[in-house]
């Protein structure tokens, strides 16, 4: 992955699309490892990405999986999920809209998911989004969420009323600082 060329495309994307693109650059290094923590390279695991931008955290998942492990990207913009393809081969990279999400990965015959690693900017996305996001968690109720976020603790509060467990791992090394909000336990969803 080059770097110099990632941050331009981010950038690029950025200026010409704005707040449909979640962040300024891709995420530093320590936060695609506290995001990726959450693969269990000891045992086989079915990992769903939302949002895999360039591939920074898809990278990482990649490298921590267990051989018999199974990676599924999620990225609407066509030229972050060549870059992530790129970043990391053995994850099957799938260009869609995540407000399509059971549709778009019902051809995958995904028949689990353990962990969801989640790159989207959550809060922010539409009301309809967000409820078809949680939805689609809700079908697989083993699964943890991942939420990288930028803004450490201001939507603690969010991720509280949708799990019954909600932690955070703080990330200083990241411009800005960020972390990971780590749920478990979705709470009854009629949505």
């Amino acid at each position: 992955m080059n770097l110099s060329t990632d941050r331009w495309l981010f950038q690029k994307k950025l200026l010409a699309r704005g707040r449909a693109v979640a962040a300024l650059a891709p995420s530093s290094a320590e936060l695609c490892r506290a995001m990726a923590a959450a693969v269990d390279p000891r045992v086989p695991q079915v990992v769903v990405e939302l949002g895999a931008g360039t591939g920074a955290v898809t990278a990482a998942a990649a490298a921590r999986l267990h051989p018999a492990s199974r990676l599924v990207a999620v990225e609407i913009d066509e030229d972050f999920a060549a870059v992530a393809r790129r970043a990391a081969p053995r994850a099957e990279v799938v260009v869609g809209d995540v407000a399509m999400l059971r549709s778009l990965l019902l051809p995958l015959g995904l028949q689990r998911v353990d962990v969801v690693l989640s790159g989207l900017p959550f809060p922010s996305l539409p009301a309809s989004t967000r409820a078809a996001v949680i939805g689609w968690v809700a079908q697989h109720p083993e699964a943890t969420f991942h939420q990288l976020t930028v803004m450490p603790w201001v939507y603690a509060g969010l991720y509280r009323t949708l799990f019954e467990q909600v932690t955070f791992d703080l990330v200083w090394r990241n411009l800005p600082p960020g972390g990971v909000y780590r749920c478990a336990e979705l709470r009854t969803w009629g949505g």
